[in-house]
């Protein structure tokens, strides 16, 4: 693995600042030589293209830099086969890439539930993918901004919505379209609110998840933590598979 690179150690120290406490972050390049991956994760990269390889071992990486954060015996991280990582027992995490950056998060399980990231660079969302992304009022807010301002605004609700199906479907175990989530901004933070518009599984409608979003180092980045203790955040969230 190459050095981390300034503007990866500023994702990092990014990310960190909006993460719990009880929560590990870190980040790993991808664009280097392959790393480690462990026999046990191996089989879900038997077939990948070379840049898949990388960043699934470069993940791998960052994931078990994370467990050293924790105190926690680094550990194999195996793919199920819907491709998610499988966490070893008493942990939870979640992975994510944008094609310079690997992060990885990490929490135990007496503290989170789970937990969501996503990584995206910095850039505007490409037209052509807004309209699969938002919903019809979320549009509309998108169209009331500069017209220098909404691709790009697109892109914080696109980042925010990947982090809120991450933490979730661990959970839930059910795929849904963007459309399913519809993002709403607090004023002046980078707090949002992502109200489920349909059931999803034992969710129902208009039930929400709480996140940040970021940017730092070229990347924009958000995070979703459900709590597994009363008064933290999303604690009261209603799921199924570990309710």
């Amino acid at each position: 693995m190459r050095p981390v690179a300034p503007p990866l150690i500023a994702l990092q120290q990014g990310l960190a600042r909006i993460a719990p406490k009880a929560v590990a972050v870190a980040v790993s390049d991808p664009r280097g030589s392959l790393a480690v991956v462990w026999p046990e994760e191996a089989p879900a990269i038997a077939k990948a293209v070379p840049a898949r390889r990388r960043e699934f071992a470069a993940g791998r990486h960052a994931a078990r830099m994370a467990m050293r954060d924790l105190d926690v015996a680094e550990q194999a991280i195996p793919a199920g086969q819907d491709r998610a990582p499988i966490w070893p027992e008493g942990l939870t995490g979640s992975i994510s890439h944008d094609g310079s950056s690997c992060i990885a998060v990490l929490g135990r399980r007496e503290d989170f539930h789970a937990l969501g990231v996503d990584v995206e660079p910095a850039e505007a969302l490409p037209a052509d993918v807004i309209d699969a992304v938002c919903t019809q009022h979320e549009l509309d807010r998108l169209l009331a901004l500069p017209s220098d301002l909404r691709a790009r605004d697109a892109r914080r609700l696109f980042c925010a919505k990947e982090a809120v199906f991450k933490a979730q479907y661990p959970l839930t175990g059910c795929l849904f379209d963007f459309k399913t989530l519809e993002i709403t901004w607090a004023e002046t933070t980078a707090y949002f609110t992502a109200r489920f518009t349909r059931d999803v599984g034992s969710v129902p409608a208009n039930a929400t998840l709480c996140g940040q979003v970021g940017e730092a180092g070229g990347h924009m980045f958000a995070l979703v933590a459900i709590g597994a203790h009363a008064a933290t955040e999303n604690a009261e969230f209603p799921f199924c598979a570990m309710g």
